[in-house]
């Protein structure tokens, strides 16, 4: 239906704010009329550099970019030119891209021009795009392209059980139900002034910044670069935010940064969702600088979830928002795992057909993966039930680390699993069973050239062996012990 046409909806957000500021980099601004003007600009010299390489012309193009005005520019281009958007984590290496390009069809990129060259795949061609800091790269196809659902209007990725990043399709419905809910849950309005430092292929920023400011009217600040406490501040001055939105680590930095409370004058609300905010962050945060942290519950397949409205509360993770239904089922060991059901749910895994079909029920409820409880309405998330590691709100998967590492010569057997530093910041631990020469050099480089750099882990333990149960399941509790023993050994494990 056309009021639930991406490239309809965001026409219609331009044409009724025309003159009002819609995107912020530092101290430029682009109107609506503007966003509009320059994407339909673009997607022209999209369609004509497509009509010139060779092969049929794609119906989904990805953008593999840092955040930037330009990289929300060319999504809005890739919307206008009637293709789909395929927002791919700039993070991702080789090894993401090729299974990619094979699993999900995806032969045409849109790149930074500067960038071009050290595209991860052999590019059958590279056009810089008149009007734009970027560049379309494309490649050749690897095996058949499987076909997009007809109402599809975005891709975005996970990575989950399978080792490879996961294509979730969003019809044009969920992805305007998402931005929607979000509005009527948390009150945002056309005086909102958004500064987003999350990269917009994450949920946190595509479900609560992009589209959302739009129906609204709301200005976008968009954050380029790595969020550091002297950075947040200048975008802060440059902005007047009156909303943050951020990972729970931007409000630990914040918090040990003790800058002054004047630099956050006008910051009415700082959202934070994608791990849990330790309670003692979260005080220090408030106490300097006399703004509420609001937390917010978001599920990849599901979109936004919840969303804390009572400024009284400071524990759990908000009530629900419109079109979200939360219940839980009961698990071994009296523990309940938390069911969702939302107007926003992804269609399908592009490239694992059936796999989200089978942990949606009959009724349409999502089971999450996450332990949790709900009081008086409100969601309380206790643990998970397995699965992806949730690192500073991205989910990777230990499986696809461990497959890397036993690659490389001299690793008999390696697991991944989360742990967590002095700070408590959750991070990867890699225990490995090896023989010499094998060391944590070798294994860190290893791990550099055949993933992203966020799933190095920070911290390798060298063990004689991995316990596991007679079905070869990892018994956690136990490697645990190997891994205390191991640290007090001088040869760290390493036996040959």
């Amino acid at each position: 239906m056309s009021e639930h046409r991406l490239d309809v909806t965001v026409r219609a957000a331009c044409a009724r704010f025309a003159d009002r500021p819609a995107l912020r980099q530092g101290a430029a601004v682009l109107t609506y009329r503007e966003v509009a003007d320059q994407s339909s600009r673009l997607a022209a010299v999209l369609d004509d550099a497509l009509a010139g390489r060779a092969g049929p012309d794609p119906d989904r193009v990805a953008v593999y970019a840092h955040n930037s005005v330009d990289y929300l520019l060319s999504y809005f281009a890739v919307v206008f030119s009637g293709r789909v958007p395929v927002l791919i984590d700039r993070a991702f290496g080789e090894r993401e891209l090729t299974a990619i390009r094979s699993g999900c069809g995806v032969t045409a990129y849109l790149v930074e021009a500067g960038s071009a060259a050290e595209f991860p795949l052999a590019p059958s061609s590279a056009v810089p795009l008149e009007g734009s800091t970027h560049a379309l790269v494309t490649v050749p196809a690897d095996g058949d392209v499987p076909a997009l659902l007809p109402d599809t209007a975005v891709c975005r990725f996970t990575s989950g059980t399978t080792g490879v990043p996961k294509c979730l399709e969003f019809s044009g419905f969920a992805v305007h139900s998402a931005a929607r809910n979000w509005v009527a849950g948390t009150g945002l309005d056309a005086a909102d002034r958004i500064l987003c430092l999350a990269a917009f292929t994450n949920g946190l920023a595509f479900n609560t910044s992009l589209l959302s400011s739009f129906l609204v009217g709301a200005e976008l600040a968009v954050h380029p670069g790595l969020p550091t406490s002297a950075r947040i501040v200048r975008a802060l001055a440059d902005s007047r935010a009156t909303r943050l939105v951020a990972f729970p680590f931007v409000y630990r930095m914040l918090a040990d940064a003790e800058l002054a409370a004047a630099r956050f004058a006008g910051l009415d609300v700082a959202v934070s969702a994608g791990a849990e905010l330790p309670t003692g962050v979260r005080a220090r945060f408030e106490k300097q600088y006399g703004v509420r942290i609001a937390d917010y519950y978001g599920v990849a397949e599901a979109g936004p979830c919840t969303f804390e409205r009572d400024p009284a509360y400071r524990q759990g993770l908000g009530t629900p928002l419109p079109g979200v239904v939360l219940r839980t089922r009961s698990r071994s060991a009296g523990r309940s795992e938390v069911h969702l059901r939302t107007s926003s749910m992804a269609s399908r895994y592009l490239n694992a057909p059936g796999l989200l079909e089978s942990r949606i029920d009959a009724e349409g409820y999502y089971a999450t993966g996450d332990l949790g409880h709900v009081e008086e309405g409100r969601l309380f998330i206790t643990g998970r039930l397995a699965g992806p590691i949730n690192l500073a709100g991205r989910k990777v998967d230990p499986r696809e680390i461990e497959e890397a590492v036993r690659e490389l010569d001299g690793v008999r057997d390696a697991v991944v699993f989360a742990d967590t530093g002095a700070d408590d910041q959750v991070l990867l631990h890699l225990a490995v069973v090896g023989r010499p020469p094998l060391g944590r050099a070798g294994l860190v480089a290893g791990c550099r050239d055949r993933l992203a750099a966020y799933k190095v882990p920070q911290r390798i333990s060298f063990v004689t062996e991995i316990p596991r149960s007679s079905t070869g399941k990892v018994r956690l509790t136990d490697l645990r012990a190997v891994v205390a023993e191991s640290a007090d050994r001088p040869d760290h494990g390493i036996r040959s």
